[in-house]
């Protein structure tokens, strides 16, 4: 048994958040054990109805965690898994799509390799109608998602992950507003903790043009310096150090080249982004 962590908070869509908690719940081929909602903050009536309605449709497997203030996505995170029942829990994100083969697909491979801590997988990305528009093919062992580690080879509304594992070592980063799975990676291959990625895709993954939008420069130089400073402490080359810069230099420029430089650079991208056609 497994369960689900799935935070939302005021400005999820409640469309999207449907859609998402449909593909974990109902496509599913092995279902969850439980969903855990953590309502990180007052939200809308709107969005209440929605989780309503999914109390109602599941029943006593929803558990849901109301904060009483927004705390933050990381912060967030920390309060669900401590309420998680279940030692493998899942990540979701209230506007993404879990295809149905998900869980079966990351249950085998910690089955498989009894050793590994967290497994992600290859993702679909979509736009803001659900359109498929890329793939995103992530490096699969342990050792060729350590080396690109440096570019987030690891999606994180796409992983399954030992619940005491990421909690042993403190759990998400608490003061980081955004990019708490960037930093917890490095923390998590610093000790050891074993990754695995799935190599076939495990979501559908959201990506439109305001996701450029949600990353100010000053955010993209503190997202640069832990990937600097993570990579250092793992060794890996000082060229891979540098690129951790690439994305703050992209922030600088105005959406629409942010955009263009995204596609144009992807095949230097080691989580080889194709886009479709």
């Amino acid at each position: 048994m497994f369960s689900v962590l799935l935070p939302i908070y005021f400005q999820d869509d409640p469309q999207l958040l449907s859609i998402a908690i449909h593909s974990i719940w109902n496509d599913q081929t092995v279902k969850p054990g439980e969903v855990v909602l953590v309502l990180d903050g007052p939200i809308p009536d709107y969005l209440q109805s929605e989780v309503t309605k999914w109390a109602y449709v599941i029943g006593d497997k929803l558990k849901i965690i109301p904060i009483e203030k927004n705390v933050g996505l990381g912060a967030a995170l920390n309060i669900g898994l401590k309420n998680c029942s279940f030692e493998l829990v899942a990540r979701m994100d209230a506007d993404d799509v879990s295809l149905p083969y998900r869980f079966e697909r990351q249950l085998s491979a910690f089955e498989q390799s009894p050793e590994v801590d967290i497994v992600g997988g290859a993702a679909i990305e979509i736009d803001e109608s659900g359109n498929d528009i890329g793939f995103r093919e992530m490096p699969v062992s342990h050792e060729d998602i350590i080396s690109a580690i440096w570019a987030a080879p690891v999606i994180h509304p796409s992983v399954m992950y030992r619940r005491d594992a990421i909690l042993g070592i403190g759990g998400y980063d608490d003061n980081l507003t955004r990019r708490q799975d960037y930093e917890l990676w490095f923390r998590c291959a610093k000790i050891g903790l074993q990754f695995r990625n799935v190599y076939e895709p495990v979501v559908k993954y959201r990506f439109t043009r305001s996701t450029h939008a949600k990353q100010p420069v000053k955010l993209a130089f503190k997202q640069a310096m832990i990937g600097y400073r993570g990579s250092r402490d793992l060794n890996l080359e000082f060229w891979k150090r540098v690129a951790c810069f690439y994305p703050f230099f992209r922030s600088l420029l105005p959406i629409g080249l942010q955009v263009f430089l995204y596609r144009i650079v992807s095949f230097l991208d080691p989580r080889k982004r194709n886009q479709r056609k």
